[in-house]
């Protein structure tokens, strides 16, 4: 069941009920009046205790980042192109992964990980820019639609004097985001404590990535749509992503590493 429509409203220790809560009152606005990337950004910091008026420098400097980041998202409709938003990798799916990893950064800290601040608001902007620019289409080879996302983040992070340690840390992370890594970035961090690093953030980012679609409630919407946009470039997978049996293989594929991600994955059929 469902719970009622409230975004990142957390009741006692209940995790997955406040993500699909959270999943629920993001469709609902996407579906009647959007709110925009730029408040779920602030929404996101407001639940973690971070702003763009306090704290260090560097937790202000990447958090005024991901939202300058989303208002760009929001004034180019999701793709910075002339064409349509993708029918998957919109302003919907930034939306999604910003709250999964949102709720992951807390989780984490409740289970030991000391407070980043400067480390949880550059996974905000990691969140909202891994599919900076996406055409909608599929790579053509390893990290290809990744590395343009870096390409148009770079200038932003540059003209903001973000310093070079984090440019490198987030070009690293959005780059690794490429499906055809994960397994990789899971085998680095295996048996590994977390902590706040370039490995650790990457899983993050996978497992927040692909959350929404792999949950019972909101998985199978989510396949169609990625039928529709790899249809849209006649990429043959669109005829089995959102049968039955693609959605097991999927499932059957997907990873969780870190203690945020397992916690989280309650939302996904026992059954996978």
């Amino acid at each position: 069941m469902i719970a009622p429509a409230t975004y990142l409203a957390l009741s006692g220790a209940n995790w997955p009920s406040c993500l699909l809560s959270s999943y629920a009152y993001l469709r609902n606005s996407w579906q009647t009046q959007w709110l925009g990337l730029a408040k779920v950004v602030q929404d996101c910091a407001s639940f973690l205790q971070i702003n763009a008026l306090a704290g260090d420098s560097q937790t202000r400097l990447l958090l005024d980042l991901a939202l300058t980041v989303a208002r760009q998202i929001e004034a180019e409709k999701g793709c910075g192109t002339e064409n349509p938003e993708p029918h998957y990798h919109n302003r919907l799916h930034f939306a999604d992964s910003l709250t999964t990893i949102t709720l992951q950064c807390s989780l984490e800290v409740q289970h030991g990980a000391a407070p980043d601040s400067a480390w949880q608001a550059a996974l905000l902007l990691i969140a909202v820019s891994h599919d900076f620019h996406h055409p909608g289409r599929v790579n053509r080879h390893t990290s290809d639609i990744e590395s343009a996302s870096v390409n148009a983040l770079l200038p932003l992070m540059t003209s903001m004097n973000l310093n070079e340690v984090w440019i490198e840390r987030i070009r690293t992370i959005i780059l690794r985001s490429d499906f055809t890594l994960v397994r990789e970035n899971h085998a680095r961090v295996a048996w590994l404590p977390f902590e706040w690093n370039t490995d650790w953030a990457t899983v993050l980012l996978n497992e927040a990535d692909i959350m929404a679609s792999a949950s019972a409630e909101y998985g199978a919407p989510l396949s169609v749509a990625l039928s529709k946009e790899w249809e849209a470039i006649g990429f043959a997978p669109y005829a089995t992503v959102a049968t039955a049996s693609g959605r097991r293989a999927f499932l059957s594929n997907i990873q969780f590493s870190s203690y945020s991600g397992r916690t989280l994955s309650a939302v996904i059929p026992a059954s996978h």
